[in-house]
């Protein structure tokens, strides 16, 4: 399992990028959950891609995280950083 940090939770064009990378390999956004503690708040969406299941959460303070496999974290970051 690996994680990477693909920037700021805040980031609205970072966030549109990840889904359309998403989209483009075939992926879909299966579920997603919402959770505040104290002034953080956590969304975190479950991807399903034909190579496998990722994990993207938006964490404030941490930034917007992709986690799963090497492979496929490193394929989507590639692709997302190539936009």
């Amino acid at each position: 399992m690996s994680e990477l940090d693909l920037g700021s939770e805040t980031d609205a064009e970072l966030f549109a990028k990840h889904q359309s990378v998403v989209v483009s390999l075939g992926g879909t956004f299966a579920e997603a959950s919402y959770g505040v503690g104290g002034s953080q708040e956590i969304v975190t969406y479950a991807i399903a891609l034909q190579e496998g299941r990722l994990e993207v959460a938006s964490e404030t303070y941490v930034g917007l995280l992709l986690r799963g496999p090497a492979v496929l974290v490193e394929r989507v970051a590639n692709a997302v950083r190539a936009l």
